[in-house]
Order: C-alpha cells, then sequence, then structure tokens
C-alpha cells in the first residue's frame, strides 16, 4: 500500500508549526456566514455545473494540461548558470557557502522583528511553501556534494581535526534536461504549484481516500474523539525521520488527540497503560515533522470537519451525495486558503499590497520559479526565533513554562518530533504562544538554531540552514546577484555598499569582508547572500520583486482561484464574504481560543494587542539542543550478515557431505548386497569379528575376520574388500601364539606354514578368547588342531614375519639383485631402512612359489608358474634362494641365445628326460593360451598348430624333439628370443622397461622422413597451427562463446558504472552493482546455453544435416561441462558480489533506499536490515533458493557421486525445472533493475521444450523383451522389439528404464544391433547401482517369470553419436576400447551389410580399420562372435581388424615372445587367429597410433581426408587424439578427423 501512495516526499526543512492552523478555516465559515441552518454555499446548484479540481495540478491550465502539476519543472526567470553551462553546480569558484555562513548570517539572537511581526507570521509561511513548493528533495541517483568547513570550526570542528563537511544532496530533476547548454537541469517541484489546499487534502487521490471516511462529505474520525483525525493505524506513508536523541525510528501511530472542556488537547491518553504517542492521519505526509507545523494542519481538518457536520441537515433534506458536499467543502476551504495567503501572508512578509486581481490569464505560466524556491522565499529564515513561546487563557496572559523549566521551548529541540515536544502541549497553547511572540528581526543573521543546529542526518545531526540555502542556489544554478537584478529590472550595484546602503554605514566591515571572500567581483555574489544583505525592516527590492511576481502568477493563471467568477464556483456575495476571512477567525471558530486571547492580526503583534511577550528570546537563555555526532546503520545488521556469510560457506560444505555419505550409503548397500548374495552361495552365514592387525611398530589397521566357510582364514576392510587369505588345506596343525603380558592389551599371532604372520590385537581377553574359540571350531570342522603357545608381547613381535616386514625383505631382495646384475655393488645406490640394514638377510631371504608367481604377476597354480619355478630352483628344495634367482636374471638379461633357448627347451620337458613329446609341447601351448586369457583351443586346433610347427621345421615323422630339432623348430625366432627377457611386474624393482611397452607392429612400419634443417621455431609454429586446425571448431566456438560471455559482463559493468546516472545502485553499492549485474548477465547466457547443449533430438537432426560439418557436435557434452564450469564462476561471483553490495545498502538510511528502488514500500517507522534485503525480499529468497539448488546441481554432478550414486546425480540435475523457475521469479523485485534473464530464457526455453515434447514420442512407450544374455565380463544382452517408425543410424544411442524397477531412472546405452535388423539389442556392462540392479535382475538364478507384468523397456531416442558418420569418409579407423567396441557392432554389422549388398549407394567407405583394444578376449567373448559374423559376411574386404590385448606382459617377455611364435605359426597354417579363431591379427600390448595412423597415410595417399573414430574411456580418447594431432603435424595429405564418444 505504501509503495502506491508514496510520492518520495522529503524536506529539506522541517520548522514544528504548520499543524495548528489546519483545523480553523471551515469553522470560522459556519459562523462568518450567519446561522447553521443558512449555508452560504447553495446546495441546490448541480455538481456537473461546477468542475472538480484534479489533487494532482493537471488541467487546471486547458491548453497546457500539465502547467501546475506535481513533478513539473520549476521556470527560469533567469538564465541558468551551471559551471558546465549544463548540469555542475554553479559558483565553484566561490568560496564554501559554510564560511559564508560564518561571515554573513552569523549574529546575536534576541533582536525582534523591526515591524513587530509575530512568530505566527513566520511558521505560517512553512505552511505556504508546503503548499506550493516540494523542490529541495534529493533527486535520483543521490548526488551527495560536500560543504567544506574551515578547520577548528566553532560548532562542527571544536577538535580541530580538519577534514570535517557538511552532506548536501542535490535536488531532484527532469531527466529530459542536463543534456546541453540548450537543454540545462531543471528541478522538479514534486507538489502542485496552485493554492489548493494539497498539503490538506494531498496530491494524491489514493492516499486522499485513505483519509475520508465517505459519509456525509466527511474525514474519517478517531473512535475515541470524533472532533479529531484517527490514529494513524493503517500506517499511511509519513515522514518518519529518526529523533537524534532516541536514536531510532519511532512507529507512525504514536501520536493520538483528545479534546478537553477547554479545548484540544495533544498527548498520551490518561488511562492509557504505557504513555505512547500515536501520529494521526493528515494530508501533508512530512506535516510531523514539526510541532507548529503540526497544529496549523490540525486546523484545517478540523475546519473542514466542522463545516461538513454544520450541513449535515441539509444533505438529508436536499439529497445531495457525500462526494457532492466533500468537493463543496474543499471548495470553499482552498478559496478561504487563497484569501489568506494571497491577501493577508503576502502583504505582511513583503510589507506592501499585491496588485489587484484583474481576472484569469491563461497565457500566464504557474510554474515556481528558481529563484523564488532557492533564494527569495528563503527570506523567512531570518524570522525564526530560537525558541516558541506557549500561553494558557486568561487576562492575566500565563506563559507556560517548558519540561525543563525555561521559560519556552527550544526549536532546535523539536527537529523530527513534534509529537514528543507537545506530548504536554495544547493546540490552544502554542497558538497564543506563536500569536504574542515576537519573530526574530529581518535581517541577513539567522538564529544560531538554524544556522548551526539545523536538523540533518543521524550520521551528521546538525547542520547550517544558512549555508544548505547557499548551496541549493548553486545546485539549482542561479546566476550572480547582480544578473538576478538585471533580469527583474532592477538597477545593477556598482559598489559593495551600493547592495545595502544603510547596512554599509552600520557595519561597513561586513562588506569589506564580502569584497574579500568574493575576490571583489561584484558579478560572482551568491544570490541568497545578496539579496540577504539588501534586507532592512524586511525583504529587500530584489526579494520583494521576486516574491511579489511569484505570488501574482499563481493567482493570475489559476483557473480555479476563488475570484475568477467564471469558473462558477463562487458567486459574487460569496466572493466577496471569502474576502473577508483572515487567520483570525480560522483560529478562533475552529478551537478554544477565545476572541479576546489573541488580536485580530495575528501577524503583527503592535502596542495595545493583548499579551506581550515576556521577552524576546534568546538561545543562551533557553536549554541546550541534543547533539549526536555519528551513527551507524548497519545497527542490528551484523547478526544477519555474519549468518549470511557462513550460510554462504556451510552449504557447500553440508552438501559436498551428503554427497559423500550418498557415496558411502551406496558402496554400503553393495557390500551388504554382497555378502548376502555370498551368504547365499555358502548356503550359511559366515562368522565375522572386528579386530585390529598388527603390522608394524606404527601401523595398525581395523579387521574383520571371517572363519570360513572354506577351509581358509580371511581379512577384510571396512569396504568388505578382501586384505588378506590364510589357506588351512595343506595343513594339519595350526599354531598359535598369544601373549601373556597382564598389563597390555592382549594379542595373538597366527603362524601361517610358507607365509607371513598375522597378528591380531584384542580390546579385552574376553574377545581374545572368542577368537581362539572360533578358530579351535572351524578348524575341528575341518578335522584339524590348534596349538596355543604363551609368549610376551616383545618377544613375539620380535620374531613376528608380518606381511610388512616380508613385503621390505623381498623389496630389497630384487634391488639387490638389480644391483648386482647391471654391475653394481651390492648396497651401492640403494635405500636403507630398518629392515634391511644387514645385505647378509638379503643373501639368507628365499622366495616361496607363492611369492615368485606374485613377482611374475601370475597364480602360484598355473602351468607356467611350476616350470619356471622347477628350472629356477635348482637344488630342489621348494624355495629359491638369493643366488639361484640371481643367476636366472642374469641369464635373461646378459646370457646367450643358445642359454635362453634351453631354459625354454626345459621347460617344455616337463619329465626330464631330454626331449619334448607332442603331449608336453600341448601342454605348455594351452598354458600360454591361459596366460593370455583367451578362448581355450581344442584338442583338434592344438594338434593341428603343433602339426604344422613340426612339418615347417622339416620334422613332420618326429613323434618327440630332442634339444637340436627345437632349435631348429625356433630357428625362425631367433632374433625375438635374442631379446627376451623375464618380466617381474609384481616386483617393484623391474628387470624390462614396461613404460613403452607398445605392441610389435612391424608389419606397419614406416619410415620416419626426417626436416633435419627445419627451424624449431617453425616446428612450434607447425604444433600450434595442426593444434588450431584439429581443433578449429572447438576453439572457434570456445572463442565465441567466451567473447560473448564476456561482452554480457562488460556490457552491464560500462552501464552500470558509467550510464545509469538515474539510479542510485552505482552510487550505494559502488563497483560492486556493476560487477554482480555484469555477472548476472553472464551467468544467464550461461545457463540458457545449457539447454541447447541438452536438447538431444535437436543435435542429433543437426548431425543428419550439412550443417553439422560446420558445428562440432561430438562435443557437445564437453561444452555443456564448459558452460556449466563458466556459470559456476559467475554465479558465485554474482552471490559474494551481493553479499558485499547489500552490506552496502544495509549502511544506507531510509532515504536513499527510496532512490535505490521504486518497487518496494519501506515502513516509515524501521529502517530495513541486511536480514530484510536477504529473507524478507523476493529477490534475497529466490537467491538463496537459487544457491543452494546451484550448489547440488554441482556437487552432485561429481564424477564420484555419478559413479557410485547415479540416481543422486539424476535426481539433483532434475533440479534445472526449479533452477530455470526461480532464475524468473529472481528479477521480478527490481531490487538492482528490470529482470532480464527472460531474455536469454526464450528461444533456448522454447527449443528445450520442443525437444522435450518430441522425446515423450517413444519416453512411455513399453517395449517388450525378446530375450536377454548373461555375458562375461559383466555385461548383459538385451534383445528387444523394435518400436514402429522407429529409424537410426548405426552409432547412435538410447535412453533406457526398466518397468521392473525405478521406472523414472534412464541410462544411456549404444544401440548395438544394425539398423536393418527388425529388432533393438544393447550389451550393457554392470558398472553402477542401476546397471548392476539389471543384471542380477535377468540373472537366471535370481529371475522369476511373471506372465502377468513381465518387464518391459521404455526408450527415449535415438540420438546421435560420435561415431555415426563414419559412412562419409572413403577410409576410416575405428578404435573401440573395453565396452567402447558396442557401437562398432552395430557399424560393422552396417558397413558389412551395406557393401556386400549394395544397398548403402550412399555410403563412401571403401576401407575401415579396426582396432579393438581390450584387457583379455574372455571379457568380450560376445564381441568375438560379432567380429566372427561380420568376417563371414565381409565379401568386399572392406574391413581390416586388429586386436590389441593391454593386459598381459611385456612384448619382449619370454611368454609374450612364445605367444607371438605361437600365433605367428597359427596365422600360416590356417589364416586366423588360435585365440579369437578370427582374421583379425592379436597384438599384445598397447597400438602405436602414430605409426599406425602413418601407415595408413602413406597407404591411402589419394584421399583428402581419413576419419578416425574412437569410442571408450577417456585414456584412449586422448591416446588417439594425440596420436592424430602428431601425424597431422606433417602437414601432409590425407588429413585425419578424429569424432570420439567417452564414457566413465
Amino acid at each position: 500500500m505504501e509503495s502506491v501512495l508514496w510520492r518520495g516526499r522529503r524536506k529539506e526543512k522541517r520548522f514544528p508549526g504548520v499543524f495548528i492552523f489546519s483545523l480553523c478555516i471551515l469553522g470560522f465559515i459556519a459562523r462568518t456566514n450567519g446561522q447553521v441552518e443558512r449555508p452560504s454555499i447553495p446546495f441546490n446548484v448541480p455538481s456537473s455545473y461546477i468542475e472538480k479540481q484534479r489533487y494532482d495540478g493537471w488541467y487546471n491550465n486547458l491548453a497546457h494540461p500539465d502547467w501546475g502539476s506535481t513533478e513539473s519543472v520549476l521556470t527560469r526567470k533567469t538564465p541558468a548558470s551551471y559551471a558546465d553551462g549544463v548540469y555542475m553546480m554553479a559558483g565553484q569558484d566561490r568560496p564554501s557557502p559554510r564560511v559564508l555562513s560564518q561571515a554573513f548570517m552569523k549574529g546575536s539572537d534576541g533582536l525582534p522583528s523591526a515591524r513587530n511581526r509575530t512568530a505566527m507570521l513566520a511558521f505560517f509561511g512553512q505552511v505556504v511553501s508546503s503548499e506550493i513548493l516540494q523542490a529541495s528533495e534529493a533527486g535520483c541517483p543521490i548526488e551527495l556534494h560536500k560543504i567544506p568547513i574551515e578547520q577548528c570550526d566553532e560548532m562542527f570542528d571544536k577538535e580541530c581535526k580538519g577534514g570535517r563537511y557538511i552532506p548536501f544532496k542535490r535536488a531532484g530533476y527532469d531527466r529530459n534536461t542536463g543534456q546541453s547548454p540548450n537543454n540545462p537541469r531543471e528541478q522538479l517541484n514534486y507538489v502542485t504549484s496552485w493554492i489548493d489546499g494539497s498539503f490538506v487534502y494531498s496530491t494524491s487521490e489514493a492516499r486522499l481516500n485513505m483519509l475520508r471516511s465517505f459519509k456525509n462529505g466527511t474525514f474519517l474520525a478517531d473512535p475515541d474523539d470524533p472532533h479529531m483525525p484517527p490514529r494513524n493505524t493503517r500506517r499511511i506513508p509519513m515522514d518518519n525521520h529518526p529523533t537524534p536523541h532516541v536514536l531510532k525510528i519511532l512507529p507512525p501511530e504514536r501520536m493520538f488527540w483528545r479534546t478537553s472542556i477547554t479545548g484540544i488537547h495533544l498527548g498520551p491518553r490518561p488511562h492509557h497503560p504505557v504513555a505512547l504517542e500515536f501520529l494521526f492521519r493528515v494530508g501533508d505526509e512530512d506535516v510531523f515533522q514539526r510541532a507548529r507545523r503540526h497544529v496549523i494542519a490540525s486546523l484545517q481538518v478540523g475546519d473542514e470537519d466542522v463545516f461538513q457536520r454544520a450541513r449535515r441537515h441539509v444533505i438529508a433534506s436536499l439529497q445531495v451525495g457525500d462526494e457532492d458536499v466533500f468537493q463543496r467543502a474543499r471548495r470553499h476551504v482552498i478559496a478561504s486558503l487563497q484569501n489568506i495567503i494571497l491577501y493577508e501572508f503576502v502583504p505582511a512578509f513583503l510589507g506592501e499590497q499585491v496588485d489587484p486581481y484583474l481576472g484569469y490569464k491563461p497565457e500566464v505560466y504557474a510554474g515556481i520559479s528558481h529563484v523564488f524556491q532557492s533564494a527569495a522565499f528563503r527570506f523567512g529564515h531570518t524570522l525564526l526565533p530560537p525558541g516558541l513561546y506557549r500561553r494558557d487563557p486568561g487576562p492575566d496572559c500565563p506563559f507556560v513554562s517548558s519540561q525543563t523549566g525555561h521559560l519556552a521551548m527550544r526549536l532546535c529541540s523539536t527537529w523530527w518530533d513534534a509529537t514528543d515536544s507537545m506530548a504536554n502541549s495544547t493546540m490552544e497553547q502554542l497558538m497564543r504562544g506563536l500569536a504574542s511572540q515576537i519573530a526574530e528581526r529581518e535581517d541577513h543573521v539567522l538564529c544560531s538554531d538554524v544556522r548551526n543546529k539545523l536538523f540533518g542526518p543521524l550520521e551528521f545531526s546538525r547542520r547550517d540552514l544558512g549555508a544548505l540555502n547557499i548551496m541549493r542556489g548553486r545546485d539549482n544554478g542561479l546566476p550572480d546577484y547582480n544578473t538576478v537584478r538585471k533580469c527583474f529590472n532592477l538597477p545593477q550595484v556598482q559598489t559593495w555598499q551600493g547592495i545595502n546602503p544603510h547596512l554599509a554605514r552600520t557595519d561597513p566591515e561586513i562588506f569589506q569582508q564580502l569584497q574579500k571572500l568574493y575576490e571583489d567581483n561584484l558579478s560572482n555574489i551568491d544570490l541568497y547572500v545578496g539579496g540577504m544583505l539588501e534586507s532592512h525592516e524586511g525583504p529587500g527590492a530584489l526579494f520583494r520583486a521576486i516574491i511579489k511576481e511569484q505570488f501574482t502568477r499563481l493567482r493570475d493563471a489559476d483557473r480555479f482561484w476563488f475570484e475568477n467568477e467564471d469558473n462558477n464556483m463562487f458567486t459574487y456575495d460569496e466572493i466577496e464574504e471569502i474576502r473577508k476571512i483572515r487567520l483570525w477567525d480560522i483560529i478562533v471558530n475552529a478551537s478554544s481560543v477565545s476572541p479576546d486571547d489573541i488580536q485580530r492580526n495575528v501577524f503583527f503583534h503592535l502596542d495595545g494587542d493583548v499579551c506581550p511577550q515576556p521577552m524576546q528570546l534568546n538561545a543562551s537563555s533557553m536549554e541546550p539542543c541534543p547533539y549526536l555526532q555519528g551513527f551507524d546503520y548497519f545497527r542490528d545488521s551484523e547478526i544477519a550478515y555474519i549468518y549470511s556469510c557462513i550460510l554462504l560457506i556451510a552449504v557447500p560444505i553440508i552438501i559436498a557431505g551428503a554427497g559423500y555419505a550418498t557415496v558411502k550409503l551406496q558402496n554400503s548397500r553393495r557390500r551388504k548386497a554382497k555378502m548376502h548374495q555370498e551368504e547365499l552361495a555358502n548356503g550359511r552365514s559366515v562368522d565375522k569379528m572386528m579386530v585390529k592387525e598388527w603390522l608394524h611398530q606404527n601401523y595398525k589397521r581395523i579387521v574383520k575376520v571371517k572363519f570360513g566357510p572354506k577351509e581358509e582364514l580371511s581379512t577384510v576392510n571396512r569396504k568388505d574388500e578382501k586384505l588378506r587369505t590364510v589357506s588351512l588345506q595343506d595343513i594339519q596343525s595350526l599354531s598359535v601364539e598369544v601373549t601373556q603380558d597382564s598389563h597390555r592389551k592382549p594379542m595373538v599371532l597366527v603362524r601361517v606354514p610358507k607365509d607371513h604372520d598375522l597378528v591380531l590385537e584384542f580390546g579385552s581377553e574376553t574377545s581374545r578368547r572368542k577368537f581362539l574359540n572360533k578358530l579351535e571350531q572351524l578348524l575341528k570342522s575341518h578335522n584339524k588342531q590348534m596349538e596355543v603357545v604363551h609368549a610376551f608381547k616383545e618377544e613375539m613381535l620380535a620374531n613376528a614375519e608380518t606381511n610388512e616386514r616380508r613385503k621390505k625383505r623381498l623389496e630389497h631382495f630384487f634391488r639387490e639383485a638389480y644391483a648386482l646384475t647391471f654391475g653394481l655393488k651390492p648396497g651401492e645406490k640403494r635405500i636403507l631402512d630398518d629392515s634391511s640394514n644387514d645385505v647378509s638377510l638379503v643373501m639368507r631371504t628365499s622366495l616361496s612359489k607363492k611369492e615368485f608367481a606374485r613377482a611374475l604377476g601370475m597364480r602360484p597354480d598355473e602351468v607356467f608358474v611350476k616350470r619356471m619355478f622347477n628350472i629356477v630352483d635348482k637344488d630342489g628344495d621348494g624355495r629359491i634362494s638369493f643366488q639361484e634367482f640371481l643367476n636366472t636374471v642374469v641369464l635373461f638379461s646378459k646370457g646367450s641365445t643358445d642359454d635362453k633357448m634351453r631354459i625354454i627347451f626345459d621347460m617344455c620337458d616337463n619329465d626330464k628326460n631330454g626331449v619334448i613329446d607332442k603331449n608336453e609341447l600341448s601342454e605348455m601351448l594351452r598354458s600360454l593360451v591361459d596366460i593370455a586369457k583367451t578362448q581355450k583351443l581344442s584338442d583338434f586346433e592344438v594338434d593341428q598348430l603343433i602339426d604344422g610347427m613340426f612339418k615347417s621345421s622339416g620334422l613332420k615323422e618326429n613323434e618327440a624333439l630332442t634339444y637340436d630339432d627345437f632349435k631348429k623348430l625356433m630357428r625362425e625366432s631367433n632374433g625375438d628370443i635374442i631379446a627376451i627377457g623375464l618380466d617381474c611386474k609384481g616386483a617393484k624393482q623391474n628387470f624390462l622397461d614396461t613404460s613403452t611397452n607398445v605392441a610389435r607392429m612391424a608389419s606397419f612400419h614406416v619410415n620416419e622422413i626426417r626436416d633435419l634443417n627445419r627451424h624449431w621455431l617453425l616446428k612450434k609454429y607447425d604444433l600450434l597451427a595442426t593444434y588450431l586446425e584439429e581443433n578449429r571448431q572447438n576453439v572457434f566456438y570456445l572463442v565465441v562463446f567466451y567473447v560473448i560471455t564476456v561482452a554480457l559482463f562488460c556490457e552491464r559493468f560500462i552501464h552500470y558504472s558509467f550510464m545509469s546516472e538515474h539510479t542510485d545502485l552505482r552510487h550505494i553499492m559502488g563497483v560492486g552493482i556493476a560487477i554482480t549485474r555484469g555477472a548476472a548477465a553472464s551467468l544467464s547466457f550461461c545457463y540458457c546455453l545449457l539447454l541447447l547443449t541438452m536438447s538431444r533430438n535437436l543435435l542429433t537432426r543437426l548431425k543428419e544435416w550439412s550443417l553439422q560439418q560446420y558445428i562440432p557436435i561430438d562435443s557437445h557434452i564437453q561444452f555443456h561441462k564448459i558452460v556449466a564450469t563458466t556459470a559456476l564462476f559467475f554465479s558465485l561471483l554474482h552471490t559474494v558480489g551481493h553479499l558485499v553490495n547489500f552490506y552496502h545498502v544495509s549502511t544506507q538510511p531510509l532515504e536513499n533506499l527510496r532512490c535505490l528502488t521504486k518497487e518496494i514500500s519501506f515502513n516509515s517507522d524501521e529502517k530495513p536490515t541486511f536480514a530484510f534485503w536477504l529473507f524478507g525480499t523476493l529477490t534475497g529468497v529466490t537467491g538463496i533458493i537459487l544457491f543452494v539448488i546451484m550448489c547440488i546441481i554441482f556437487i552432485f554432478a561429481h564424477p564420484i557421486i555419478r559413479k557410485k550414486a547415479y540416481k543422486y546425480f539424476w535426481a539433483a540435475h532434475q533440479l534445472y525445472v526449479f533452477l530455470y523457475i526461480f532464475s524468473l521469479a529472481h528479477g521480478l523485485a527490481r531490487l538492482t533493475g528490470a529482470p532480464r534473464f527472460w531474455i536469454f530464457f526464450v528461444f533456448p526455453g522454447v527449443v528445450y521444450m520442443i525437444d522435450k515434447i518430441i522425446s515423450l514420442r517413444t519416453r512411455y512407450m513399453e517395449h517388450d523383451i525378446i530375450e536377454t544374455e548373461l555375458l562375461p565380463s559383466d555385461v548383459v544382452k538385451i534383445k528387444f522389439y523394435r518400436p514402429p517408425n522407429f529409424k537410426y543410424q548405426s552409432g547412435q544411442w538410447v535412453r533406457l528404464s526398466c518397468t521392473a524397477f525405478r521406472q523414472s531412472e534412464y541410462h544411456s546405452f549404444t544401440l548395438t544391433s544394425a539398423p536393418h535388423e527388425n529388432f533393438l539389442s544393447c550389451h550393457i556392462k554392470a558398472q553402477g547401482p542401476w546397471t548392476w540392479k539389471l543384471r542380477k535382475f535377468f540373472d537366471p538364478h535370481n529371475y522369476i517369470p511373471d506372465e502377468e507384468n513381465p518387464p518391459r523397456l521404455r526408450l527415449e531416442g535415438p540420438y546421435g553419436g560420435g561415431n555415426q558418420d563414419w559412412y562419409k569418409f572413403e577410409v576410416a579407423v575405428m578404435v573401440g576400447g573395453g565396452i567402447g567396441v558396442t557401437p562398432y557392432a552395430s557399424i560393422l554389422n552396417d558397413l558389412v551389410f551395406g557393401t556386400s549388398t549394395n544397398r548403402y549407394s550412399g555410403v563412401a567407405c571403401k576401407k575401415v580399420y579396426f582396432l579393438w583394444i581390450c584387457p583379455t578376449h574372455r571379457q568380450f567373448e560376445w564381441f568375438i562372435d560379432v567380429l566372427r559374423e561380420v568376417e563371414k559376411n565381409d565379401v568386399t574386404n572392406v574391413l581390416e581388424m586388429h586386436i590389441f590385448i593391454t593386459q598381459f606382459f611385456h612384448k619382449f617377455d619370454l611368454r609374450t615372445t612364445m605367444l607371438y611364435i605361437c600365433e605367428n605359426h597359427f596365422q600360416q597354417l590356417s589364416d586366423r587367429s588360435m585365440f579369437t579363431g578370427l582374421k583379425a591379427i592379436n597384438h599384445f600390448g598397447r597400438p602405436d597410433m602414430t605409426a599406425f595412423l602413418k601407415f595408413v597415410q602413406k597407404k591411402h595417399h589419394y584421399v583428402s581426408k581419413i576419419g578416425v573414430f574412437s569410442c571408450g574411456p577417456n585414456p584412449l580418447t586422448k591416446s588417439v587424439s594425440s596420436a592424430v594431432e602428431n601425424v597431422n603435424t606433417g602437414r601432409r595429405l590425407p588429413y585425419f578427423i578424429h569424432h570420439f564418444e567417452n564414457f566413465g
């Protein structure tokens, strides 16, 4: 409500006294018109004949409707004289206004008016000023200027600190002005220029309606006193500034009224329990700022009320409506006010009569002039006394003392506090006192209460009215004193003394000082200074001319002037009656002041008038003024600000903790499910016990010991991951040592034969006893015994061979072997620790078969391990000594080919008879195949391989091989055997360089073309050019994105820094608002752009159009992340910036906040704290919600949460709906500007909504599952019906959900079926919670068919993938890693089908190289079946495949070399791999992508570009991208273009 009614009215000067006169006018009319029963206004005249005068002043002049209206510009009667000719303050070369005030307006109080003008005249002048003028209110933005104060100023710098200033705010102005010298700044008048009773009725009809009862044309009345206005319980906006001595703003209801027998009384109700004070409602919103004006306003309202009551019986008899009565009474009140002001007040003020009224002049402009507002009418300030008399009725004229016992109330004690000042005063007391009190002398001196102690803001609670008046003239661009005289047809003064010859004779020093301060420049004197110095027993000639001209124009230009008979408002007789009304009539008729209590001419107190004042008041004889020298506007905001900062930091921490807890919860659930499955598989639960495992002196860990169910004892961690297993199979008796120390924690050491010891610590003896009982029960269940040995703790731990100690010893073991092998002396350059001080200890160390297998990275039961262990263990004692191991390492590192060949022969000769038969060779081959973890060979395939090897070596007739035959068999591989070694990948000190373990690819070798003379700078240029060319689209769009983002930031930053001059945001918030608004624009763009990156259907369609070659659509996920990260940065910048901005806002006074925004109404009794801005505004609340949502979305998008707790990641991302809703609502409050988020949101939002609607076509369609199959490596194949009209391309993907569980949770999977097939299929690897649940659901052991409600799949898509453009390249290289081969199952089938049947005329592919990189074949046997089918159908040989097994040993390892030999023989014999049965060649190790691409480039030099497609984990994509960049660096054709998809 306040925002509707508030008009931003603020007075620069607030003098108590306006309120008294307002109650009197209508009472006078009721009495002077004779009897009440015979009212003078003819009620029988229809209201339609009389025009209603608007409250806002519009349409008074029909030709110029806006003349004299509210917020009209002041008129210039003199040329503007701004410093720059446009808007800068005038007089910048003039002295400080405070210095001028001290020099010319400082003087003694207590000099009476030369013509006996009363204080009533001085304070009634404020009523007149409020009626026609309000042009000193601070504009928006608030332009603060500083009035310098001289050091050691008697009032403002008593401590002589210097640097002090008086704050001054420039007045509001028309924004369409101040743009050029031809259009200088023009200030606004916020009230009507007409004398229309606006200080009673208001200039807003909405505000007036809050004051009316709408019954019988009356105002609302106080329920407890019908004669008085009601209390302001509706909280109509009133000027309610904080009082300096209270240090806070009081409630606006604090004043209420009551009548007494003697008259109207102001103050607390006697029966009220607490002496609270209340304001009551009147038309002028700032009427309560001073006691005297407070009383005058009450007189006017009372006058209106008396008039209405006098005519109630006429209303009933003539059936006149409420509005008619109200408007008739209003016209009479306005007429009375016009008469008093122009024909009583103005002559008394000027000392001369105004010209007679000659009729309405529509050509006359009624606006208030600058010189009148800023200088001339301010002459009345010199009449203001330093105090106020109050007088009771009675012939002896009893004057009332103040509460402090002084003769009168001190003026400076009543600023902004009319109610408190009058708590013990009646209206009549003040009226009598003002009528008796003589005003101050009409001269250039201002009393100290207004010159030194004028009210100001709380941070500077006292100001100088004289200095402010001078400054106001400069603010309005007034010309100098002489120029104004010329404009008003007065002669210019030629000498300083010519300003006031009388004053020059009595006080010549003042003009000498004036001459000095103005540097002897008569044409540079401030108008107010010169006009005040003219004063002699009243305003000087210049001020009289200005004031008289102003009031004459107001009268002549007013179409509703009471003397204008043409407006049909009053008859001639009524006009004559109105002309007789004086202010004395108003006071006497509307209050209990008797006619004999005051003189008839209340503006003068002459000899013989009643009750003269006791003495002329002097400030020195009255109470001192309170002086508050500072105020902290941030008070009451400290706690809210601190907690807001804590909230800003705590929210992401709390959400991150929630994300961490979510991951832990999901892990816990999986562990419990795994344990449950184990229990189901074992048929019973396993005994468990929590203990501490002792590893070494400084480290213990909490583990869980599991007893059984097999013949084993195992320890697991808190994640239920197995740490160690103690096998009990090969022992009959288990030795257990227990400590016997009575005052130490009990411990147990389990001696494990041929393995390190297990040392456990228990919290109590009971726990250890429980452990021993369970262990004994486990052993007895398997017919074994337990032997318990007692020992002391120190001795037991000293002899304990723990895992940690064993590891360190073995590390030292391998390190010494390496040092000795490569020529280092034992102990040289080796790292020693406590467990390896003595080298002889290493010499005594031996390896068990299990430790030897672990060093080789294999299992102890593998054939290769057994054979190799037997060869190394020369003495056959079942352990490998240091010397035996060293001899073997030296042999492999430095031995001859014959020695290495002998080792291979001995490994194959299992029975040690000196020959190798076919069975022994077959067993070794099977072991090698098993090592490679490939498909097992059949007996026929093994026999075929061996026969082929024998045949190729000329040994076809042999059934066994001697050593010489074996060498003949291996002669083709002598080159490979020379370099073989032993890859001890399980030992930290290895004997082969595994960092370059790329596969042997001799067939792809390309001779390097070296440019030895090429300058290094050119090589760097080639690298840069290649990178930019390879990523030109990505770089281009990233540059475009960041250019737009930064440009949006800079545009808003510049706008709010330099171009928002009409808002106070920049002034209050500083550069922070420019930063936050710039960040808001950038983050709005980023968040809306995210919608386009997730419009999957749009992206899919773009990939099918030619436009896709100009847009890197394959990188939309990466771009999505980049945009989101950028949005996060600007969001944090925006959040932190506003935290600082609203700190600044919270430090501002209420009047500054009204300029901050027009969209929020502020209560007049409180200043909004930081908590209000944060929790009480739409912007603040939505900002908090947005910050929380943003934190949830970004934190739950972390890769760990996305992988471990996908459903929570997906649920968090669904909050994007609320993110955009609250973003749209965030700016609706318009605190810092008009909302702009919708501008960025409209297009992406519409596109995204259409995209989602398209997805709904298939989202809720349920498709029957044809078959499911569980495949190795946790892969499940799902085959389901293809929807009608479902079209897709090979390489595309869909989003699936299962109706059996989590129907709303969709996950993305690549289609492995080809487009020509009439079904759809996906191969899904179980990695996250949903995929594991899917696999377990379709596990034949768990699956229970439901005929009535079988599980079905829901489908979204298809969507474009990075591999779907394969058909556009004549030559393509496809690289699949791990489960990333799934798109190629569809692509290769589609390729072969299309090329073999000639159905695809648009397919450009002539050659495709497919590289499959996988750890082992066994994990992807299902894909081998796919490749086998592809090879079968590839009749055109368009496809060439290579398989790389990466989970293997070094390329020169003995095992790898033997596999290569066998594979080569098998390929020569059967034209297929012995591991996969495919024509594809198997390689062991990582592919050398750079060499391979160079080979392809050389072979297909006739094409311009080659497409490289990869799908798999990030390291694979990076490797392929790096190889593509390296090859493209050569700047040779063909050029490689990389398309990729990532997962994980």
